[in-house]
Protein backbone atom coordinates (compact mmCIF):
# COMPACT_ATOMS: atom_id res chain seq x y z
CA UNK A 1 0.00 0.00 0.00
CA UNK A 2 1.72 3.19 -1.13
CA UNK A 3 0.61 5.62 1.73
CA UNK A 4 0.81 3.07 4.51
CA UNK A 5 4.06 4.39 6.20
CA UNK A 6 1.95 8.10 6.43
CA UNK A 7 -1.06 6.21 7.55
CA UNK A 8 0.72 4.03 10.62
CA UNK A 9 2.39 7.19 11.59
CA UNK A 10 -0.99 9.11 11.45
CA UNK A 11 -1.95 6.37 14.15
CA UNK A 12 0.33 6.23 16.40
CA UNK A 13 0.28 9.64 16.53
CA UNK A 14 -3.32 10.10 17.52
CA UNK A 15 -2.28 7.24 20.17
CA UNK A 16 0.67 8.96 21.36
CA UNK A 17 0.79 12.79 21.71
CA UNK A 18 4.85 12.52 21.99
CA UNK A 19 5.68 12.08 18.67
CA UNK A 20 6.30 14.67 17.60
CA UNK A 21 5.21 17.32 14.47
CA UNK A 22 8.68 17.26 13.63
CA UNK A 23 9.10 13.34 13.56
CA UNK A 24 5.64 12.77 11.61
CA UNK A 25 6.78 14.74 8.97
CA UNK A 26 10.20 13.37 8.39
CA UNK A 27 8.64 10.68 6.59
CA UNK A 28 5.86 13.46 4.69
CA UNK A 29 5.70 13.07 1.14
CA UNK A 30 6.32 16.93 0.15
CA UNK A 31 5.37 18.24 -3.21
CA UNK A 32 6.87 21.20 -4.32
CA UNK A 33 7.23 22.99 -7.89
CA UNK A 34 8.08 25.72 -9.80
CA UNK A 35 6.39 29.20 -10.41
CA UNK A 36 6.08 29.08 -6.23
CA UNK A 37 6.76 30.64 -2.98
CA UNK A 38 7.18 28.55 0.06
CA UNK A 39 6.69 29.42 3.52
CA UNK A 40 5.53 33.00 3.88
CA UNK A 41 5.09 34.28 6.90
CA UNK A 42 1.39 35.33 8.51
CA UNK A 43 2.28 35.44 11.94
CA UNK A 44 5.01 34.94 14.23
CA UNK A 45 4.89 31.01 14.70
CA UNK A 46 7.20 28.52 12.77
CA UNK A 47 3.71 27.14 11.68
CA UNK A 48 2.06 30.49 10.90
CA UNK A 49 2.92 30.17 7.08
CA UNK A 50 1.53 29.48 3.43
CA UNK A 51 2.81 28.23 0.03
CA UNK A 52 1.53 30.36 -3.24
CA UNK A 53 1.18 28.16 -6.42
CA UNK A 54 1.11 30.79 -9.15
CA UNK A 55 -0.44 29.38 -13.20
CA UNK A 56 1.99 30.51 -15.49
CA UNK A 57 -0.23 33.52 -17.01
CA UNK A 58 0.22 35.61 -13.52
CA UNK A 59 3.61 36.35 -14.05
CA UNK A 60 3.02 38.14 -17.50
CA UNK A 61 -0.12 39.85 -16.53
CA UNK A 62 -0.68 43.58 -17.70
CA UNK A 63 -2.92 46.01 -15.67
CA UNK A 64 -5.80 45.52 -18.38
CA UNK A 65 -5.72 41.62 -17.84
CA UNK A 66 -7.94 39.98 -15.12
CA UNK A 67 -6.73 39.23 -11.98
CA UNK A 68 -6.51 35.39 -10.85
CA UNK A 69 -9.46 33.93 -8.63
CA UNK A 70 -7.55 32.09 -5.37
CA UNK A 71 -8.19 28.92 -4.05
CA UNK A 72 -7.30 28.80 -0.57
CA UNK A 73 -6.85 25.16 1.34
CA UNK A 74 -6.82 24.17 4.46
CA UNK A 75 -5.42 20.51 5.50
CA UNK A 76 -6.68 18.23 7.96
CA UNK A 77 -4.97 16.24 10.51
CA UNK A 78 -7.05 15.05 13.37
CA UNK A 79 -6.40 18.99 14.40
CA UNK A 80 -3.19 17.48 15.95
CA UNK A 81 -1.04 16.84 12.68
CA UNK A 82 -0.99 17.79 8.63
CA UNK A 83 1.49 19.99 6.27
CA UNK A 84 0.62 22.28 3.35
CA UNK A 85 2.97 20.45 1.71
CA UNK A 86 1.91 17.08 1.74
CA UNK A 87 1.41 15.62 -1.80
CA UNK A 88 -1.87 14.35 -1.12
CA UNK A 89 -3.27 17.30 -0.04
CA UNK A 90 -2.11 20.02 -2.57
CA UNK A 91 -0.65 18.17 -5.99
CA UNK A 92 -3.66 17.79 -8.06
CA UNK A 93 -5.38 20.75 -6.95
CA UNK A 94 -2.45 22.67 -7.81
CA UNK A 95 -2.14 21.10 -11.38
CA UNK A 96 -5.95 21.65 -12.08
CA UNK A 97 -6.57 24.70 -10.93
CA UNK A 98 -3.30 26.71 -11.92
CA UNK A 99 -4.04 25.34 -15.00
CA UNK A 100 -7.42 27.16 -15.12
CA UNK A 101 -5.51 30.22 -13.82
CA UNK A 102 -6.34 30.13 -10.18
CA UNK A 103 -3.84 31.26 -7.60
CA UNK A 104 -3.52 28.40 -5.21
CA UNK A 105 -2.60 28.79 -1.33
CA UNK A 106 -2.07 26.29 0.78
CA UNK A 107 -1.91 27.35 4.81
CA UNK A 108 -0.45 25.80 7.99
CA UNK A 109 -1.76 26.80 11.34
CA UNK A 110 -0.69 25.63 14.83
CA UNK A 111 -1.82 22.65 16.01
CA UNK A 112 -3.58 21.20 19.36
CA UNK A 113 -2.24 20.34 22.09
CA UNK A 114 -0.42 23.65 21.99
CA UNK A 115 -3.56 25.59 20.93
CA UNK A 116 -7.11 24.81 20.69
CA UNK A 117 -9.33 24.73 18.21
CA UNK A 118 -10.81 28.44 18.83
CA UNK A 119 -6.98 29.46 18.11
CA UNK A 120 -6.35 27.56 15.00
CA UNK A 121 -9.81 29.17 13.72
CA UNK A 122 -8.27 32.50 14.33
CA UNK A 123 -5.42 31.30 12.58
CA UNK A 124 -7.70 30.43 9.38
CA UNK A 125 -9.09 33.80 9.33
CA UNK A 126 -5.53 35.43 10.05
CA UNK A 127 -4.15 33.88 7.04
CA UNK A 128 -6.72 34.81 5.10
CA UNK A 129 -6.95 38.45 6.17
CA UNK A 130 -2.93 38.10 4.91
CA UNK A 131 -3.74 36.83 1.58
CA UNK A 132 -6.39 39.15 1.38
CA UNK A 133 -4.45 41.89 1.52
CA UNK A 134 -1.60 40.74 -0.65
CA UNK A 135 -3.68 39.27 -3.60
CA UNK A 136 -1.78 41.75 -5.78
CA UNK A 137 1.29 41.06 -5.29
CA UNK A 138 0.24 37.43 -6.85
CA UNK A 139 -1.66 39.44 -9.98
CA UNK A 140 -4.80 37.96 -7.87
CA UNK A 141 -8.05 39.08 -6.79
CA UNK A 142 -9.09 39.61 -3.55
CA UNK A 143 -12.88 39.46 -3.68
CA UNK A 144 -12.71 35.70 -5.51
CA UNK A 145 -11.47 34.14 -3.23
CA UNK A 146 -12.46 30.24 -2.48
CA UNK A 147 -11.86 28.03 0.71
CA UNK A 148 -11.36 24.27 0.72
CA UNK A 149 -10.48 22.23 3.87
CA UNK A 150 -10.36 18.57 4.23
CA UNK A 151 -11.03 16.76 7.16
CA UNK A 152 -10.00 19.01 10.41
CA UNK A 153 -9.59 21.46 8.13
CA UNK A 154 -12.82 20.85 6.42
CA UNK A 155 -14.24 22.13 9.87
CA UNK A 156 -12.03 24.96 10.74
CA UNK A 157 -13.34 26.10 7.29
CA UNK A 158 -17.08 25.46 7.61
CA UNK A 159 -16.35 26.97 11.52
CA UNK A 160 -15.17 30.16 10.42
CA UNK A 161 -17.64 30.44 7.56
CA UNK A 162 -20.47 30.93 10.60
CA UNK A 163 -18.75 33.81 11.69
CA UNK A 164 -17.94 33.46 15.27
CA UNK A 165 -18.22 35.82 17.29
CA UNK A 166 -15.01 35.91 18.95
CA UNK A 167 -12.66 35.75 16.31
CA UNK A 168 -10.92 38.96 16.17
CA UNK A 169 -10.39 40.78 12.67
CA UNK A 170 -12.72 39.42 10.36
CA UNK A 171 -11.44 38.89 6.92
CA UNK A 172 -13.45 40.48 4.35
CA UNK A 173 -16.19 38.40 2.45
CA UNK A 174 -15.10 35.65 0.27
CA UNK A 175 -16.96 34.07 -2.66
CA UNK A 176 -18.00 30.38 -1.37
CA UNK A 177 -16.49 27.48 0.88
CA UNK A 178 -15.45 23.93 0.69
CA UNK A 179 -15.54 21.68 3.06
CA UNK A 180 -14.30 18.02 1.90
CA UNK A 181 -15.29 15.01 4.32
CA UNK A 182 -15.99 16.84 7.98
CA UNK A 183 -17.47 14.89 10.46
CA UNK A 184 -17.62 17.53 13.04
CA UNK A 185 -20.68 20.10 11.76
CA UNK A 186 -22.52 19.04 15.03
CA UNK A 187 -19.76 18.45 17.64
CA UNK A 188 -22.82 18.32 20.61
CA UNK A 189 -24.26 15.43 18.82
CA UNK A 190 -21.11 13.79 17.80
CA UNK A 191 -19.75 13.40 21.34
CA UNK A 192 -22.24 11.79 22.54
CA UNK A 193 -22.49 9.24 20.71
CA UNK A 194 -19.91 6.77 19.95
CA UNK A 195 -16.68 8.00 18.57
CA UNK A 196 -12.92 8.09 18.23
CA UNK A 197 -10.73 8.92 20.89
CA UNK A 198 -8.83 11.95 19.36
CA UNK A 199 -11.78 13.92 19.53
CA UNK A 200 -11.93 13.45 23.34
CA UNK A 201 -8.37 14.68 23.23
CA UNK A 202 -9.08 17.61 21.10
CA UNK A 203 -12.24 19.00 22.09
CA UNK A 204 -12.29 17.90 25.90
CA UNK A 205 -15.79 17.60 27.28
CA UNK A 206 -16.85 20.66 28.21
CA UNK A 207 -19.99 21.67 26.63
CA UNK A 208 -19.67 25.19 26.30
CA UNK A 209 -16.84 24.75 24.38
CA UNK A 210 -18.20 22.28 22.07
CA UNK A 211 -21.06 24.44 21.71
CA UNK A 212 -17.98 27.23 20.63
CA UNK A 213 -16.48 25.11 17.65
CA UNK A 214 -19.42 23.50 16.81
CA UNK A 215 -20.46 24.81 12.87
CA UNK A 216 -24.36 23.66 13.60
CA UNK A 217 -24.51 26.21 16.94
CA UNK A 218 -22.98 29.03 15.25
CA UNK A 219 -24.70 29.01 12.23
CA UNK A 220 -26.90 32.32 12.79
CA UNK A 221 -25.97 33.94 9.65
CA UNK A 222 -26.31 33.11 5.62
CA UNK A 223 -22.98 31.56 4.83
CA UNK A 224 -20.79 32.56 1.80
CA UNK A 225 -22.00 29.63 -1.17
CA UNK A 226 -21.30 26.12 0.66
CA UNK A 227 -20.48 23.08 -0.72
CA UNK A 228 -20.08 20.11 1.26
CA UNK A 229 -18.26 16.94 0.10
CA UNK A 230 -18.94 13.73 1.87
CA UNK A 231 -17.96 10.03 2.29
CA UNK A 232 -20.69 7.41 1.18
CA UNK A 233 -18.64 4.39 2.45
CA UNK A 234 -17.38 5.65 6.02
CA UNK A 235 -18.95 3.76 8.82
CA UNK A 236 -19.58 6.80 10.70
CA UNK A 237 -21.56 8.08 8.28
CA UNK A 238 -20.75 11.56 8.00
CA UNK A 239 -23.13 12.30 4.64
CA UNK A 240 -26.17 12.63 7.73
CA UNK A 241 -24.13 15.35 9.19
CA UNK A 242 -22.92 17.41 6.06
CA UNK A 243 -26.70 16.67 4.86
CA UNK A 244 -28.49 18.76 8.03
CA UNK A 245 -25.75 21.42 8.17
CA UNK A 246 -26.43 22.39 4.52
CA UNK A 247 -30.11 21.92 4.31
CA UNK A 248 -29.92 24.31 8.09
CA UNK A 249 -27.65 26.29 5.85
CA UNK A 250 -30.03 26.92 3.06
CA UNK A 251 -33.08 27.91 5.56
CA UNK A 252 -31.48 31.05 6.21
CA UNK A 253 -30.82 31.91 2.90
CA UNK A 254 -27.59 30.46 2.17
CA UNK A 255 -26.52 29.25 -1.58
CA UNK A 256 -25.77 25.48 -0.82
CA UNK A 257 -24.74 22.13 -2.25
CA UNK A 258 -24.38 18.94 -1.05
CA UNK A 259 -22.26 16.39 -3.05
CA UNK A 260 -22.07 12.35 -1.30
CA UNK A 261 -19.42 10.53 -3.51
CA UNK A 262 -18.32 6.81 -2.99
CA UNK A 263 -14.67 7.52 -2.10
CA UNK A 264 -12.84 6.96 0.86
CA UNK A 265 -11.75 9.73 2.99
CA UNK A 266 -8.20 9.99 2.03
CA UNK A 267 -9.42 9.80 -1.86
CA UNK A 268 -11.98 12.63 -1.32
CA UNK A 269 -8.74 14.49 -0.98
CA UNK A 270 -6.39 12.75 -2.81
CA UNK A 271 -8.33 12.51 -6.35
CA UNK A 272 -9.63 16.14 -6.14
CA UNK A 273 -7.92 17.55 -9.35
CA UNK A 274 -7.28 14.52 -11.71
CA UNK A 275 -9.70 13.99 -14.61
CA UNK A 276 -12.90 12.38 -12.84
CA UNK A 277 -17.10 13.16 -12.66
CA UNK A 278 -15.78 14.59 -8.64
CA UNK A 279 -13.47 16.93 -9.86
CA UNK A 280 -15.90 18.64 -12.59
CA UNK A 281 -18.68 18.81 -10.32
CA UNK A 282 -16.51 20.36 -7.13
CA UNK A 283 -14.96 22.66 -10.44
CA UNK A 284 -18.45 23.44 -11.41
CA UNK A 285 -19.78 24.55 -8.38
CA UNK A 286 -16.90 26.83 -7.66
CA UNK A 287 -16.86 28.60 -11.45
CA UNK A 288 -20.43 29.73 -10.72
CA UNK A 289 -19.41 31.37 -7.59
CA UNK A 290 -16.90 33.31 -8.63
CA UNK A 291 -18.71 34.71 -11.92
CA UNK A 292 -19.68 38.58 -11.35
Amino acid sequence: MKHKPIFVLFLLLLISPQISYANFFQNLNIFQRKNSTSNISYGTDVLQKIDVYLPKSSTHKTLNQQLSPILFIVHGGAWRIGDKSHRGLIQHKVDYWNQQGWVVISVNYRLVPNVTVQQQTQDIADALNFVQMNAADWHANARKVMLMGHSAGAHLVTLLSTRPEWISNFPKPWKATIALDSAAYDLETLMTNQHAQFYDFVFGSSVENLRLVSPKVQLKHPLPAFLSVCSTIRPDQPCTQAQAFTNQAKSLGSTTAFLPVPLSHADINRNLGLNNDYTQQVDQFMQQQIKD
